[in-house]
């Protein structure tokens, strides 16, 4: 599996993503995921607090401004897929969710516990506001020590992170724990896309 941080560039992704999204049948797809959908025939999909309207026009979000094409592939993938699975409450690694897709592949899940690590170590106050906003909320087993955040990346597809920040016998920890459904809503490549945007933004904010 490639990097998922180098396929925000491919706009011909996208592009061909938005070919297969014209036939697609939105209205099915809204109700097997359990979304809203409006007047205009669009599926309202909410994703780090902003909601992006879905049709066969295209992806858009609701404040008018613009968005990455790998955000916009995302969409349209969990769209497309309009998966009925819902979580199945067990969370478990990167390695375990993918099987032999991580085996084989490049792409480890430590590229994307690093980052987090790296902005919020001595920093757990700022972890929990930056959480907050993307509608994270403490929940979940974690160790003694350690901070456990629930966060819905997309509807029916929670994400477990669990932080030991750094003390004078250990450094800060981040764990990375997915859904054992999560690949029934999407594929798994596009699941790492998907976090990978979710941990820019969290880190970014």
């Amino acid at each position: 599996m490639k990097d998922p941080l180098a396929i925000g560039g491919h706009r011909w992704i996208y592009e061909n993503l938005i070919e297969h999204l014209a036939t697609a049948d939105i209205a099915t797809s809204a109700e097997h995921l359990g979304l809203a959908a409006n007047d205009l025939g669009e599926a309202l999909v909410p994703f780090l607090g902003m909601i992006y309207l879905v049709s066969n026009k295209g992806v858009r979000r609701s404040d008018g401004k613009g968005f990455k094409d790998a955000t916009g592939s995302v969409l349209i993938h969990y769209i497309l897929k309009g998966g009925r699975c819902r979580p199945a409450g067990k969370f478990v690694t990167f390695a375990e969710l993918a099987g032999p897709l991580f085996k084989n592949g490049s792409y480890s899940s430590s590229a994307l516990e690093r980052p987090i690590i790296k902005r919020f170590q001595g920093c757990i106050p700022e972890l929990f506001v930056a959480a907050a906003s993307y509608g994270g909320r403490q929940a979940g087993e974690a160790g003694l020590g350690a901070v456990s955040l629930i966060f819905d990346l997309l509807p029916h597809i929670p994400l477990q992170l669990i932080f030991y920040d750094r003390d004078d016998e250990f450094p800060a920890r981040a764990t990375l724990l997915y859904d054992l459904n999560a690949t029934q809503l999407i594929d798994f490549e596009v699941l790492a896309v998907l976090v990978t945007i979710f941990v820019q933004s969290l880190t970014k904010l």
